[in-house]
């Protein structure tokens, strides 16, 4: 193996780990990403500078809509530094993010180059996924960073895309261990973002944590709403004398079920983060009690303020 393929597949006593090509795919999300996270910065700052009118929803509404695409492009970017593909002699393990599956020796029927394929929809560099259907294949589940690397495993469960950096490499590879043979096939598994999030929820401390600082940023938004049209203009906020501020437009008020919005979200996502490790998951439900105790204090601002 060259040197260069070395950086790209790493030799390990229990088979060989193959990375997806990955340099073009982390430019792409972290561009992204920071375009849509300085975005809704900007959304906001301008919302508070505008402070009233049309326009002022209008950014405030934005700010909420690109907030999770940079949430988004930051976990698929997340996800490719961190996915690879364990060939062994007992099988094929595929990583990526949260998506994992462990596929034994004996249940990949075939392997080989892919052809001209209907990639999934919004397939990026770096983040070739989802499921498409093909006319000869069926349904093909795409676990790959580069849709012009792409190899088709075609197994007892289904047919998976992937995009080693060196896809003869890997055939070779392959085919290497398949001579070998397996010395104990690994135990089918499968694991997607979904069961993950079904698995969160079942918890319920988390469930009721995220639903109420859900509910009570929903009873924010509502009230907020309603007392706009019966003020022209409120005071947010007391100077260092205790006396309070100017008189705002009334629409302002719309800034703290939005920065409630804002808290709670990063609250959700970290958790959800953290909670995949047991010995995390106290930090987990704290930032989750956060994501609820704002809002509620948040209301208590408002009915102070009105």
């Amino acid at each position: 193996m060259t040197a260069n393929r070395a950086a790209e597949s790493a030799l390990s006593d229990e088979g060989m780990v193959f990375l997806p090509p990955r340099r073009s795919g982390l430019i792409v999300h972290t561009a992204l990403s920071s375009l849509f996270l300085g975005g809704s910065a900007f959304a906001f700052w301008s919302a508070v500078r505008i402070g009233e009118g049309g326009y002022f929803v209008l950014f405030l509404m934005l700010a909420l809509t690109l907030l999770p695409l940079s949430a988004l492009t930051v976990y698929r970017g997340y996800a490719l530094l961190r996915a690879a593909y364990f060939l062994e002699r007992n099988g094929l393990r595929i990583r990526w993010g949260l998506r994992m599956e462990d596929i034994p020796l004996n249940e990949i029927d075939w392997l080989r180059t892919a052809g001209a394929l209907k990639l999934p929809f919004a397939a990026l560099p770096g983040a070739v996924l989802g499921s498409r259907h093909q006319a000869e294949l069926g349904e093909v589940e795409f676990l790959a960073a580069d849709a012009r690397r792409l190899l088709l495993v075609g197994t007892v469960r289904g047919v998976f895309a992937i995009s080693p950096a060196d896809p003869s490499a890997f055939i070779g590879a392959f085919r290497r261990v398949a001579e070998m043979g397996s010395l104990e096939m690994l135990k089918p598994f499968s694991a997607r973002p979904a069961m993950y999030l079904r698995t969160v929820w079942n918890d319920r401390a988390a469930r009721w944590l995220t639903l109420t600082g859900l509910g009570s940023t929903l009873a924010l938004f509502t009230l907020a709403a309603l007392a706009i049209p019966q003020r022209e203009s409120v005071s947010l906020g007391f100077d260092m004398r205790g006396m309070p501020h100017e008189p705002l437009p009334a629409v302002q008020l719309l800034l703290l079920p939005t920065l409630a919005a804002l808290i709670w979200g990063m609250d959700v996502l970290l958790g959800l983060y953290l909670y995949r490790s047991p010995r995390r998951r106290p930090v987990a439900y704290l930032l989750w009690a956060g994501g609820a105790l704002t809002p509620l204090l948040l209301l208590g601002a408002l009915a102070f303020i009105l």
